[in-house]
């Protein structure tokens, strides 16, 4: 992740109460549903330690916003790796004076604190970060020329969920008619992925670590024009290459103009996304 962006970023509070009491009710129960992902009352309860808040609305707040992030990122086709949650995970160990992963497992366990639980809530965050990097780098970045100069490729993609009713259906359709002049149109009619369906499929310039690694070396295996499917575990890629360049990547040095810039983007980017979502309150 990049150090400057951490002012506004969903990072890592190594500040965690990680030694505190926590004691999850015997009988848990769904307090939230977020598009479709239910939220536990023991999730809540660990989020006011992982964020620092201690107000119930802020806490949900906050908590949805994290995992409208994530869902979304995933959609993109972002993820993490399992070695940068392990990471994530030891340099938390490591603010707590422990020094290796096992150990500090262990320490959790004599705390009451589900391992789990840790490591799914480094998980969403990470993967937040991971496409806010991605997102908004072009945007923070303007008018910085120290850089590195990369392969990038533009892409459309059109994400079909498995999930959906009609998937195996939709999915027939695109492989029969799908083309380069109707590819905009189908990714505004089809795609899952509501943002960028309303873009027409448009992902923007992508290049290698933005994407999940089979996504990824597919789209940089393939050249401009090509339109090939991807099959992962939430649903199937179209992906259509619509250029392919070099460029400079800006080295990110941000000012406190560009930071303040970067915050009303997110803002705005968290504000879209909640009003496609899906959330109900159970209490």
């Amino acid at each position: 992740m990049v150090k400057v962006f951490k002012a506004f970023l969903i990072i890592l509070i190594l500040s965690f109460s990680i030694f505190a009491e926590e004691k999850e009710d015997l009988f848990d129960k769904v307090v939230m549903v977020v598009n479709g992902q239910p939220i536990l009352k023991s999730d809540l309860d660990f989020a006011k330690n992982w964020y620092n808040l201690k107000d119930d609305k802020e806490v949900k707040e906050k908590l949805i916003d994290s995992i409208l992030m994530s869902q979304h990122a995933k959609k993109m086709g972002i993820s993490v790796t399992s070695t940068e949650i392990d990471n994530a995970f030891l340099n938390i160990a490591k603010a707590n004076g422990v020094n290796d992963i096992e150990t500090f497992k262990k320490r959790l366990e004599e705390s009451g604190i589900s391992y789990k639980k840790l490591r799914g809530f480094i998980e969403i965050d990470l993967i937040g970060n991971k496409f806010l990097h991605f997102y908004l780098r072009n945007k923070i970045t303007q008018g910085i020329i120290e850089g590195t100069i990369e392969d990038v490729k533009q892409v459309r993609v059109i994400f079909i969920s498995k999930g959906r009713e009609d998937y195996k259906d939709v999915v027939s359709k695109l492989e029969k008619e799908l083309n380069k002049e109707n590819f905009p149109t189908y990714a505004s009619k089809y795609s899952d992925d509501k943002y960028t369906a309303e873009n027409k499929g448009l992902l923007g310039e992508v290049r290698k670590g933005d994407l999940v690694e089979d996504l990824e070396k597919e789209i940089f295996s393939h050249k401009v024009g090509d339109i090939f499917k991807v099959d992962t575990k939430e649903g199937i890629y179209f992906v259509f290459i619509e250029k392919e360049d070099k460029k400079l990547i800006p080295k990110e040095q941000l000012s406190d103009k560009d930071l303040q810039k970067f915050k009303q983007e997110y803002e705005l980017y968290l504000k879209k996304l909640r009003e496609q979502a899906v959330i109900q309150y159970l209490e």
